[in-house]
């Protein structure tokens, strides 16, 4: 079987978990535009999908993925839109070696065949795993031209003692990932932004893990701009809370949020950044579809970056 013509590749393969809010719109808009719609999550594989491919003579592979809903045949896969889809559900039962083993060999055979699709993905997970490091989103942002806070990565208590006190100000401890996490059957918990005093941390907990701490931003409201393609989309956050003016995701009900215009518009005599501006620019063009940034409502004319994200919402 050759290589199949890009005129017969109409599927849209949409990855995500069930009744995910996002997922829903994207879906409902892409069938308004009259496309060919394959969704499934990938924590339905092995219990309720099956998956069969072989090498095809031109390269890549040829197969299908079988389910309730009906057969996708690989080769007709034009684009992917992957929005957090949930982990691999294996057979009750099994040992937990086995179920080691079985989830890195559904995660190598399943991620592999997707990954050799001949089509655009919005976001690749591959790269957006990469773009989750949060010393490489400032790393980036920096290279690109916008300021960032200054910020330490350690574990060592003396160093961020020293730190704070070169800051001379406030400093916030962050989560370095977007973990959400349950013990003993209790509700999920995550972990946000916090204004710490150094001197009183525990030297010894301190010492056990990576923190990234960060001279504190006393901002007004924060704006998130979500890029997609070339296009910048702009809301301002505002927060009514203590808790939320540090970290807005910590107190969802004090937000209060408006839509901005990319060009000559914000927040009163605070103006966005503009998207023609070299440093969104380049920031627009690390290959990723779709991004976000955050900027505080701080420093006009050149935007301070807190934090670069991709799969994040200002709202639940």
């Amino acid at each position: 079987m050759g290589r199949r013509d890009v005129t017969s590749r109409d599927t849209v393969l949409v990855l995500t978990s069930a009744g995910d809010p996002t997922a829903e719109a994207v879906v409902c808009a892409l069938a308004r535009a009259g496309a060919t719609i394959a969704r499934f999550d990938t924590g339905d594989f092995p219990l309720g999908l099956g998956l069969s491919a072989t090498t095809a003579a031109a390269g890549g592979w040829a197969g299908s993925v079988t389910g309730a809903w009906g057969v996708l045949d690989l080769e007709r896969v034009r684009s992917v839109f992957y929005w957090r889809p949930t982990s691999f559900r294996l057979p009750s039962g099994m040992s937990p070696a086995d179920e080691v083993w079985a989830a890195v060999e559904a995660r190598h055979g399943w991620g592999g065949l997707l990954a050799s699709l001949d089509a655009r993905w919005v976001n690749d997970p591959v790269r957006s795993a990469a773009a989750e490091y949060k010393p490489l989103q400032l790393s980036v942002a920096a290279r690109c031209g916008l300021a960032v806070p200054r910020t330490l990565v350690s574990n060592v208590h003396t160093d961020v003692v020293d730190f704070a006190r070169q800051i001379g100000g406030p400093v916030v401890c962050k989560p370095l990932s977007s973990l959400v996490f349950a013990e003993n059957g209790e509700e999920p918990t995550k972990t946000y932004t916090t204004i710490i005093d150094p001197a009183s941390v525990d030297p010894d907990a301190f010492a056990m893990t990576a923190h990234l701490v960060q001279e504190y931003i006393n901002k007004a409201y924060e704006v998130r701009v979500t890029a997609a393609g070339k296009t910048l989309l702009a809301v301002s956050i505002r927060s009514s809370s203590p808790a939320g003016r540090v970290d807005w995701r910590a107190d969802y009900d004090s937000l209060t949020t408006a839509g901005l215009r990319a060009r000559g518009g914000g927040v009163g005599h605070r103006p966005i950044p503009d998207p023609d501006g070299p440093g969104l620019r380049r920031v627009r063009l690390r290959r990723h579809p779709i991004r976000a940034v955050d900027l505080p409502g701080v420093q006009p004319g050149r935007p301070l970056v807190v934090a670069g994200t991709r799969d994040r919402r200002p709202h639940r």
